[in-house]
């Protein structure tokens, strides 16, 4: 499953200096002066909230995910370059494979053999 697009939009463009002017601000902690004010104390709580969701989103994609080699799309998963699915994603289907090149005659167990055009399993 895809990331889905983001939602949220730029909360303000400040950059530079005047970047670092807010920081400083929340720093030196003017933004609890707003938990007197019910509504700006539920935003701050909100806030806080999807902090510590963001955090655990990046715990889980760190610890869990690693470098998305076991993902669905990543090198070891379904669709990725050593999965099931192959290099391009696709199952190869008997349209695209050849028996020619098989032994005619049945090999040890579980190897692929052509009987007369059709595939088998030894």
């Amino acid at each position: 499953m895809a990331l889905a697009d983001r939602k949220s939009d730029t909360i303000h463009s400040k950059t530079g200096t005047d970047k670092d002017a807010l920081k400083a601000e929340y720093d030196a902690g003017k933004h609890e002066a707003l938990v007197s004010y019910p509504a700006e104390a539920a935003l701050l709580y909100q806030i806080q909230l999807m902090k510590e969701d963001i955090d655990e989103l990046r715990r889980y994609i760190t610890a869990e995910v690693g470098d998305g080699a076991t993902g669905a799309a990543g090198r070891d998963g379904a669709a990725g370059a050593n999965g099931r699915d192959g290099a391009d994603g696709t199952t190869p289907t008997m349209t695209s494979l050849s028996g020619s090149s098989l032994p005619t005659r049945a090999p040890a167990r579980g190897l692929l053999w052509n009987d007369r055009g059709i595939v088998k399993i030894g």
